[in-house]
């Protein structure tokens, strides 16, 4: 059975949305990470390893941060959106006290993270990329993609993303020529999430009426109090896929940086593609979690498949997109495929899951214990094995992930949900 007509199969009177979204969702998820992959085998030679390595710290930086700043509110968003999506006013609320409530976390985050950079010798040395990659993580924020998700209307925010990307590639070829252009590379990037942060914010609220309005503060804090537990969760789940980069830049140098990043790339190509069915079925699984037993068996078998691809295809896919000096990496890819499948079975018994049966502390007591047990082993391994080390690290705390939400679910009822 085709992977069409088993999401039919599962959504019902709710098939067409589903597919509609999923396919908006492939579409989008292929641009952001396929587009990289066009102007890699370009980018990189020029460029070299070291740059690419410190970009790569950079980014991961970026990426905590801007999970802070998140706040778990792209799923609360999404799951309220998609509960209250009849009623535009309460919708507005929603929107508005999280956009608000993002800023507040944004200004707090940046004056700590400027403290962190000034005290850190290595961050000082590429002061000026992570800036770059915290403005872009402003924009980032304001596409406000769970609105979207939450009203089942992707195919909007698709659109401009495929544009954006298109003019970045644009801008790649034309402007990167020499090392020195190395900057240029998160610039273009930037100025892609500017585009798309415009187009989010007039579709919201020209297309779809969304009022934007400064909420009273007790909402804000309200919404903190609501997402803390998955924020909890959703820290440290940035912290397990952005830790490595960070520490191989500090403790093993750019090199070490540039080829594990090389390597993560194509594994998080791997992992987003399943967070592509992840959040195709998120609002309907919010609405219908007696369609979870078919949801997790299309999860299963495409992980998988995934994971297996990675393997097999490593060595055509590093030397395909990279020069040689990155050969290295395809023995890190190996490695990390495996992670892929663990990555699965954790969004379907995890948030997918969890979350949406009403046990936000248990998925974060979960992934606390896990993620500091885990960052005792990044650091250990990643001290004794460099790149090696990180890219085991990852595969262990990926499968103790699994385990722990499987484990947990087994003891967690289904709600009855009638279907709306």
């Amino acid at each position: 059975m085709g992977l069409k007509r088993k999401i039919s199969s599962i959504g019902g009177a709710n098939a067409k949305t589903l597919t509609k979204n999923f396919s908006a969702l492939a579409v989008l998820q292929a641009m952001r990470y396929l587009i990289p992959f066009i102007v890699l085998p370009y980018v990189t030679p020029i460029i070299g390893v070291t740059h690419f390595g410190e970009i790569a710290v950079a980014y991961a930086i970026a990426l905590i941060f801007q999970t802070v700043v998140n706040f778990s509110f792209d799923f609360i968003g999404a799951r309220d959106v998609a509960r209250n999506r009849e009623d535009m006013d309460k919708v507005s609320e929603i929107v508005s006290t999280i956009l608000c409530a993002r800023i507040v976390l944004y200004v707090i985050a940046f004056l700590l993270l400027g403290g962190i950079v000034l005290a850190v010798p290595k961050f000082r040395e590429i002061w000026l990329l992570i800036l770059i990659s915290v403005v872009t993580a402003f924009f980032s924020m304001h596409v406000s993609e769970w609105f979207f998700q939450g009203i089942e209307k992707m195919e909007h925010i698709t659109i401009v993303n495929v544009i954006s990307r298109v003019v970045y590639i644009v801008l790649i070829f034309t402007f990167i020529k020499e090392r020195e252009d190395y900057l240029l590379y998160p610039i273009f990037n930037l100025l892609g999430f500017v585009m798309a942060s415009m187009y989010s914010i007039l579709m919201m609220t020209r297309k779809y009426k969304c009022r934007l309005f400064i909420p009273p503060f007790s909402k804000i804090l309200d919404s903190f109090k609501i997402g803390k537990d998955l924020f909890v969760n959703q820290v440290c789940m940035s912290l397990c896929v952005n830790l490595p980069n960070i520490l191989l830049g500090t403790i093993s140098g750019s090199v070490a940086a540039g080829l594990y990043d090389a390597a993560g790339k194509l594994h998080n190509a791997g992992k987003h593609s399943i967070d592509v069915l992840n959040r195709t079925f998120f609002p309907f699984l919010s609405r219908r979690m007696d369609k979870h037993t078919g949801y997790r068996r299309i999860n299963f078998v495409f992980s998988l498949l995934l994971a297996a691809l990675l393997f097999i295809l490593a060595p055509f896919l590093i030397r395909l997109l990279y020069s040689d000096e990155f050969l290295p990496a395809v023995q890190l890819l190996r490695i990390l495929a495996v992670s892929v499948f663990f990555t699965g079975i954790s969004s379907a018994y995890g948030v997918n899951y969890l979350l949406l049966v009403g046990q936000e502390k248990l998925l974060r007591n979960i992934t606390l214990t896990v993620t500091l047990l885990g960052v005792v082993l990044f650091v250990v391994l990643t001290y004794l094995y460099s790149t090696v080390g990180a890219a085991v690290a990852v595969v262990i705390l990926n499968a103790a992930f699994a385990l722990s939400y499987f484990t947990a679910s087994r003891h967690c009822a289904v709600p009855e949900i009638s279907e709306k």
